[in-house]
């Protein structure tokens, strides 16, 4: 009858449930194949209840998922097959909406498939708010590939003509009175500024990325041949245009994905003109 239960334990854990330390009753360092480590926040605070989920993608759905305790600490036990991948997110509630935020790791190889050796493994976790997501592909269009947020302008209006080729465009964004990042910490006077040039064609449209997630205000200008304009901003209308506009980084729903957490800069854009 031992000896049954211990396969069918076995079997379920193969099949996706998490084997933790209370699974068994035993510690955790004791079990062999044991992946374990913490998650913390860019000023080394521990980071509780972060959903960990280790999953080998081509194992037919084999995963295994636990969260931290009050010491950011986790620990999962797996099987000896290898080609596992490890992910992480913090889920974070603000006045704007509930964010399901994929967390970092410690080193860009720490993101690659491994296998867990008998002796087991660390694997730890830190919050980025911008950089490289390194095992996602970089697409500035869609804004993936990338700890920050991403924002989408039109350089066209229905007043007047579009900004001509070679103009140089500043989008300025300025964190609002008490503003904080989704981590916690302060943003006040961090401000971030980013630069594209005008094309020519079609196809006028522009993306600024990894920009860390809060509430902005968005002030943009212009320069072409020494002469330097203020640009307005339309908020998802080619209509209505005003000198600065107010942003935040919407949350994209859901239980988590493999990117940010943050809703596609095609969701929500600015049209831009020359004042």
């Amino acid at each position: 009858m031992i000896l049954l239960l211990f396969a069918a334990l076995l079997i379920s854990c193969t099949e996706g449930d998490t084997l933790t330390e209370t699974d068994t009753g035993n510690n955790v360092t004791e079990k062999p194949y044991t992946i374990q480590g913490t998650v913390k926040d860019g000023a080394g605070n521990a980071i509780k209840s972060a959903r960990i989920r280790v999953e080998n993608p081509n194992g037919n759905n084999i995963h295994y998922t636990t969260t931290t305790d009050e010491a950011g600490k986790y620990s999962v036990t797996m099987s000896a097959i290898g080609g596992y991948k490890m992910y992480a997110w913090k889920e974070v509630t603000t006045e704007n909406g509930t964010y399901q935020l994929r967390m970092g790791m410690e080193k860009d190889e720490d993101y690659d498939a491994f296998s867990v050796p008998a002796s087991g493994i660390v694997k730890n976790f830190v919050w980025k708010l911008n950089g490289r997501i390194p095992d996602r592909t970089v697409s500035a269009q869609n804004g993936t590939g990338y700890f920050g947020g991403s924002v989408k302008f039109i350089n066209y209006n229905s007043f007047a003509d579009e900004m001509p080729s070679g103009t140089e465009v500043t989008i300025t964004l300025t964190p609002a009175s008490g503003a904080k990042y989704l981590d916690g910490t302060s943003a006040e006077g961090k401000i971030v500024q980013k630069k594209f040039i005008i094309a020519s064609g079609v196809g006028q449209v522009y993306y600024i990325n990894d920009i860390p997630a809060t509430k902005y205000k968005i002030t943009a200008s212009s320069m072409k041949n020494g002469i330097s304009q203020s640009v307005h901003l339309g908020i998802g209308n080619p209509d209505t245009f005003t000198p600065n506009a107010e942003y935040y980084f919407r949350p994209d729903g859901g239980s988590g994905n493999y990117e940010n957490g943050l809703l596609s800069p095609n969701e929500y854009y600015f049209y831009i003109m020359n004042k």
